[in-house]
């Protein structure tokens, strides 16, 4: 049984680690919108060449354009999410708090509900971010698949090769640091009772 009604009141939360919503932030800010764009640009292109200089021109549109789009939404949702992440301090910034318990109390559980809201949407838009970058690698090895009319067939398979390794490493890369972020979350969340970002 709770001692004292601060024990009903969930404790101030915090992303695990502590820059993982700048970390967030700058990749759905600054490299989705980019690379959105690089799928998009490559998706005019193919469409807009002869069907012999690609070897599967209609299955590269449709990673690309499928790439384009996971990465556009990964946007929509970082900026949903990100109006709901704000740390304790900002609240002391934007409260007087000084002596008043029960709003400190009122404001920790908003605080933790909004918290809760900006992690859902947030890892929603990490995994469209994380999927539209390995789909667009894919549909980057698939452009560089050399058609019927390519003479540089050789260096194109190469090159395509070296992109399709890339992309399964990337694929690995995503997999151990979630795991990382995730063993440190819970690790943080037995020792202080905070919740990570998952």
């Amino acid at each position: 049984m709770p001692d004292s009604l601060d024990d009903l009141v969930p404790p101030w939360q915090r992303p695990t680690p502590l820059g993982y919503g700048q970390g967030a932030k700058e990749a759905q800010f600054v490299a989705a919108p980019l690379l959105a764009a690089a799928a998009l640009g490559l998706a005019g292109v193919v469409a807009g060449a002869k069907d012999e200089l690609f070897l599967l021109s209609g299955p590269t549109l449709l990673v690309l354009v499928l790439s384009a789009m996971a990465l556009i939404f990964s946007i929509q949702l970082a900026y949903h999410s990100r109006k709901f992440l704000y740390s304790r301090q900002d609240v002391y910034d934007w409260h007087d708090l000084a002596d008043d318990e029960q709003q400190q109390r009122v404001l920790r559980r908003q605080q933790f509900n909004d918290y809760q809201t900006w992690r859902k949407y947030n890892n929603m838009a990490n995994r469209l971010f994380n999927t539209g970058t390995v789909l667009l690698a894919f549909g980057v090895a698939a452009a560089l698949a050399p058609g019927d009319d390519s003479s540089q067939q050789g260096w194109r398979w190469v090159a395509a090769g070296i992109v399709l390794a890339c992309a399964i490493g990337e694929i690995y890369w995503q997999h151990e640091l979630k795991r990382q972020v995730n063993d440190r979350a819970a690790h943080s969340g037995r020792t202080n009772g905070q919740g990570g970002s998952g």
